[in-house]
Order: structure tokens, then sequence, then C-alpha cells
């Protein structure tokens, strides 16, 4: 049923498409044409997509116009003529009750920032001679560029938006900077996850419910809402309010109880204050289950007028009203968690199950475009074809929603990827414009931040995106390295100790210690730390030649050459560990060679340019030729 249900859709698509420009294709010639009913023809775009028939065929006719907007010279009155919108007055309502953004508005937008675009992809520069040692070939350096200027409706998404992220931007860095403060911040909450009063049937409703307050909530603005990564993991906690403050470092607390019965459900919100106990607020609602969306808007509008905080319409997230959809999301989403390949695959596929139930349901490609990222690939073809697929996945999210912060922030991981430092900065700052609370945007720009050099920068958002997920060990892990490379011990120090009770099984933890105590020269310390992050994680290959750095630093010379003896591969990564354990025996000239020759074969670690590995180089001819050829030369 689903297959047929499905296809009929694609058909209707097809039709409407091919009909755009006739405004007198009724719904009946449309029927006529499938060969069904009106009533069933409505039914299954109802179940489908949760719109009326007319709803949706508008809908097509808008996104159309939207492309025409960007894409073309068109007068407004053209553009209605070809959708089929005779009344100009019509569309301008229309368009601005789907996008919240008057089409004349949109225009002049996207024609104020036409010019925007991501550098041109690094290009081979001339370097300086280097030892005469055996090359196996001359291969020219592979940068991946993805065709970013040929997407051209990419610039009318960021054009509506960088806009406010400029006009913000003072704003956002003076925030920044008072949430440098390790006290609990009087605008802080943390959602903890809903207890099911109902049989287990009703987790799905639970889970959906809770995810949906979530993300509303995250929104708002002024206010530091927790990620789910660390609030999630008081899932069934014995732990009080007082304790969970004292570790979230949050002033308030969300809790929730459901219950689901029939077709009913009976929702009750708690809001507690962590200095006291004690309850600020505290209501029941009741709803059928079919209006459950409806019942968490006004859940979430209470809770901004309990908080005194604006619910700013601007900034909530548009989501599908299919609940169905909803569900095979967040299974979705919850299968991305293990980032393994198996769950990953999985977990696109209930992407795809969301899609094909509600086929404008932004949230889901983003997240699809999100797994297709982390897929794991082997060889530059595979890779490149995941790159492409990621991109044209995010930007279908952004054309739907131009405002989904999910879908720039993996636009903005996928360019840090490939060297595309502008466009990934370009791509961050308009995610985070849009949902500031997102820690792990935060951290990702932190991670570009320290690529380009600009440390002190990365220090301050990446201490934000452990404000807003203390108990995530890959960003403390993060924001430490950002510490140690922006020459602030102290405070790495403090972050060190901090995360020994809670992340001693972090193997990244362990890793970013081990960079600390190179950096301050203790590199028996710094031996010790990194053998613990590869009994942790035995498959990380890049760990064993920071152990052989440090043994080489610490007199251990037979130690890393025998190593170099072993490794008999000549693939880029390979003679990138190289660089680095002939840096640890500090022969420059054969580390420099081979840091040259893997940038020549296409591979450059993003940190290079601020690790304190390659520090005695940063003034060498060859280290700031290799910078120049990505971009990153002063």
């Amino acid at each position: 049923m689903i297959t047929t249900e499905n296809t009929l859709i694609e058909r209707l698509n097809r039709l409407i498409d091919d009909n755009l420009d006739n405004p007198a294709y009724t719904i009946d010639a449309i029927c006529q044409t499938l060969g069904v009913s009106r009533s069933h023809l409505h039914r299954t775009v109802k179940e489908l997509t949760t719109h009326s028939t007319s709803h949706y065929i508008r809908k097509r006719r808008l996104l159309r116009a939207k492309e025409l907007l960007t894409g073309t010279n068109l007068r407004i009155s053209e553009i209605c003529d070809a959708v089929g919108i005779n009344n100009p007055q019509n569309f301008s309502t229309y368009f601005t009750e789907e996008f919240r953004i008057s089409p004349t508005q949109f225009r002049k937008q996207f024609a104020q920032y036409t010019a925007l675009a991501p550098e041109p992809a690094p290009k081979g520069v001339p370097l300086p001679d280097m030892p005469s040692e055996p090359e196996a070939g001359a291969a020219k350096p592979t940068v991946l560029f993805l065709g970013f200027r040929k997407v051209t409706w990419i610039y009318a998404s960021i054009a509506a938006t960088l806009l406010l992220a400029i006009g913000t931007c003072a704003y956002f860095w003076l925030k920044l900077r008072s949430d440098q403060s390790v006290s609990t911040s009087v605008s802080s909450l943390a959602v903890l996850p809903f207890v099911n009063l109902g049989n287990a049937d009703g987790n799905p409703a639970c889970v959906s419910i809770m995810d949906d307050i979530y993300t509303s909530v995250a929104h708002l603005d002024n206010l530091n809402v927790i990620a789910r990564s660390s609030s999630d993991k008081y899932q069934g906690t014995q732990k009080g309010v007082l304790q969970i403050g004292e570790e979230l470092r949050v002033a308030h607390v969300l809790k929730g109880d459901f219950l689901k019965t029939g077709d009913q459900v009976q929702i009750k919100i708690d809001i507690i204050g962590t200095q006291n106990d004690a309850a600020a607020w505290t209501k029941k609602y009741s709803a059928a289950y079919k209006d459950i969306f409806q019942l968490t808007n006004q859940i979430v509008a209470d809770v901004a007028r309990q908080l005194k905080l604006t619910l700013d319409a601007g900034k909530t997230l548009a989501r599908t009203q299919n609940i169905e959809a909803y569900n095979a999301f967040l299974q979705g989403r919850q299968l991305m968690n293990t980032r393994t390949k198996t769950d990953l695959l999985a977990g696109i596929k209930r992407f795809d199950r969301a899609i094909s139930l509600d086929s404008v349901f932004a949230e889901a490609y983003a997240y699809k475009a999100a797994a297709t990222h982390l897929l794991p690939t082997s060889g530059e073809a595979e890779t490149q074809e995941n790159f492409r697929l990621t991109e044209q996945i995010a930007l279908t999210a952004i054309r739907l929603a131009p405002t989904n912060s999910t879908a720039y922030a993996v636009l903005g991981s996928l360019y840090h990827a490939t060297h595309q430092w502008q466009a990934a900065e370009n791509a961050f700052r308009i995610a985070l414009q849009h949902n500031p609370n997102d820690a792990q945007s935060n951290y990702w720009y932190s991670l570009l931040l320290r690529s380009v050099g600009r440390v002190d920068e990365a220090v301050e958002y990446s201490t934000r995106a452990v404000t807003l997920d203390p108990l995530y060990p890959v960003i403390l892990a993060g924001h430490i390295l950002n510490c140690v490379y922006a020459n602030r011990p102290e405070l790495a120090k403090q972050n060190i100790e901090s995360g020994r009770v809670l992340f001693d099984n972090s193997s990244a933890f362990h890793m970013v210690i081990s960079h600390f105590h190179m950096q301050q020269g203790h590199f028996d310390q710094a031996i010790a730390e990194v053998k613990r992050a590869i009994v942790l994680n035995p498959d990380d290959n890049g760990l064993i030649s920071l152990q052989m750095y440090s043994e080489a630093r610490a007199g251990n010379r037979r130690k890393a050459i025998t190593f170099l003896h072993n490794l008999t591969t000549s693939r880029p990564w390979d003679d990138y560990q190289r660089s680095v354990v002939y840096a640890g025996l500090q022969e420059a000239d054969s580390s420099l060679f081979y840091l040259r020759k893997a940038a020549d074969a296409g591979y450059y670690s993003r940190d290079t340019k601020v690790n304190e590995i390659f520090a005695p180089y940063r003034s060498s001819l060859i280290f700031r030729a290799v910078l120049r050829r990505y971009n990153l030369a002063d």
C-alpha cells in the first residue's frame, strides 16, 4: 500500500510540475488523469504530507517561484504566470506565509549578496628546493572542490540570512564573552528525559514530544539550553535536581511526565530551580494525540512566558505535522549516535522513510546529509561521491527551509573537510545565527577557527560548546586542544582536571592530554597518555605517530627509527606520519620533505598551521609554502 501511495504522489508531482503555468488545471483534471477519485487523492496526500491537496499543489508552485526569483530576472508578475498564480497580491501573501519573507525582500537580499562564494580551490605554488630523497612520483595535490559555485540557489538561502548574521555579529561576540564564566547562568535550562507513566507503547510518543519541546526551547532567544547528548544521560537517574544543576551548571531543569491512554495524551511539565530544588512552575496539559504538535507549541509558549523570554516565530524550526514521519526521523537520529557504518546506513533508511511520508520535511533531509557525511569511505572516488551527495542533500534541506541550522552546520563541516575555509565559515555563521544554542555547531566552528590559526576565537566558541554540552567527551577534548594551541596552559589544565572523573575512558580525552604534555615538554607523561588513548581506541592510526614523536623527544630514538623502518607503505597519510616522527627526531629536512610530499598528494592535516609539533618550522619557506598551497598563509 505504501508503495502504491508513494507512486501516486510521484505521478501527482509530475503532473503539477508539467502544468505549473496553467492556473486552470484543476484538482478534478488531476484526478481524471491519475484515474482516482477526489476523496482518494485527498486522503493519500493528507496521509503522506499532512497537507490538503490544494495546499500541496500551491506549495510546489511556490517552491518553483522561489527558484525563479533567484535564478532569473523575471518580474514578479511574470513569475506569477509561470507558476499558475494569477494574482500578484495573492502570490505575495502565499509566499510570505510559506517562507516568512516577502518575494520582493527575498530577491532583494539575494541581489545584495550574489557575489558571495567560497574561495577557489587551492592551487599549487612553487616550493623551495628539497633535500635529495627519493620520491614515488611527483603527484599534483588533489584538493576536493564540490562545485559550490554551480549551485546558485544556495546563494539565495545564504543571502536571506547573512545580513542578519553580520548585523548581530557584535552582539554575538559580547554574548560569547559573557559565557566564559563557569558560574551557573540565570538564563539556562536542561530539558531532562520525560517519564512515560503508561505502557511501552507510549514510549515513541513520549520521546517525540520531549524532543519537539527541546528543539523548540533551544531556539528561544537569550536562553542557554543544554544539549541532549548531555541531558539524556539523566534518563532514569536517581540524582536530585540540586546535583543535576551543579553538574550541568544550569539555573533550571524542565521535567515532564507523559501518559497516553487510547487516543488521548496527558502531560505534566515542571520547571524546577536548581539552587533550591523548588518548583518554579507546574502545569498539566491534555489533548487528542492527533493534535500533539499544537499541544507542544502551547507548552513551549508557556515555558517562554515563565522564563520571561521572547518566542521568535522566525527562529522556530519548520517541522513536519506527520507523526509517523517524525517518529521515523527520531529513530534515524538515534541510530546516528553510535557512528558505526551499519547504524548510519540504517539511520539513512529511517530518514528516507520520513521523507517519503513528508516530502518537504527539511530536518529529515538535514540529518540524512549529516549521516551521509559521517559514513566512512575508502578511496578518493568514493570520498568525492560522498561529499557530492552530502552537499546535494544539505542544499535540498536549505531550499525547503532556508533557516535550517542543521543543514548549514553540515555544509560547514563538509567545506572544512575539503579546505574551503571561507565557505565553511559562511555556513557556520549562518547556522549559529539561526541556532546559537547548538553545541555541535559551536564546536565545529571552533575547529575551523583553529585550522585557520584564529585560536583565541576557537577557545571562545569551544567554551560555549562545553557550556551547552558539558558531558560530551569529544567536545571537552577539542576545547582542551584549542587551549593548548592558543598557549593557554592554565585553562587547559583546569579543563583536564575537571574532566578526569567523567571522561577517563575517552580516547580523545587522553590524546589531547598528551598534546598538553608535549607542549610543556613533559614527554614521558605524553607517552603514558597516548598509550592510554591507544588502548581505548586501537583503530585510531594517528595515535601511534604521536607516541613515536614523544618517544623520540624523550630520547628513545631507536623506537621511532624502528617505526619508520617498518612503515613501508607510501600513501599520503603515511608520509604525514613520517613527517610527525621525523619532527620528533628533530630532523627538520626529512620532516619538511614528507610534509610537503603528503601535501602534494592531497593530504593536509587541518591543524598543521597551529600544531605544536611543527612549531619549529613556522618560519621555514617550505612550511609556509605548504600553507599557501592550502590558502592558509598569513
